[in-house]
């Protein structure tokens, strides 16, 4: 069994316009979990995501904060306890319109590794800074 004290993992930071905080705790290179690709993203207060897709399945769980999400166009309020399932190359952003941090806890299967999806968000921000 692997454990991870979700406090404890280091983090990176994706500048502005996207600025978050993301953090993989398990993944292919990521304590070595070849099945899936699970993290946490921290969308501080009048932040999003880029509008993007993904070439496979991402399940986002709204921990805590409210927010929208749009997908493919569509719209809807996001808040605690809600959970989305995008499909492979379905277009979605997450955004939060809330006071507080919007919290994320996604999965991707099958996994990839957790410098992929660093370096995409990385790179939007770059191309939008």
């Amino acid at each position: 069994m692997e454990v991870v004290k979700c406090w404890e993992e280091p983090g990176v930071t994706i500048p502005a316009p996207y600025e978050r905080h993301i953090k993989v705790f398990f993944s292919p290179d990521k304590r070595d979990v070849p099945e899936m690709t699970f993290t946490h993203a921290l969308l501080y207060p009048n932040s999003m995501t880029d509008y993007h897709t993904h070439d496979k399945p991402e399940l986002i769980q709204i921990v805590s904060g409210h927010g929208k999400a749009i997908c493919d166009g569509v719209e809807i309020e996001v808040g605690p306890d809600m959970a989305l399932y995008v499909r492979a190359g379905e277009k979605h952003q997450m955004i939060n319109t809330g006071e507080e941090t919007l919290k994320l806890a996604t999965v991707f299967v099958p996994g990839f590794n957790s410098q992929e999806n660093i370096d995409r968000c990385l790179n939007a921000a770059k191309v939008q800074g």
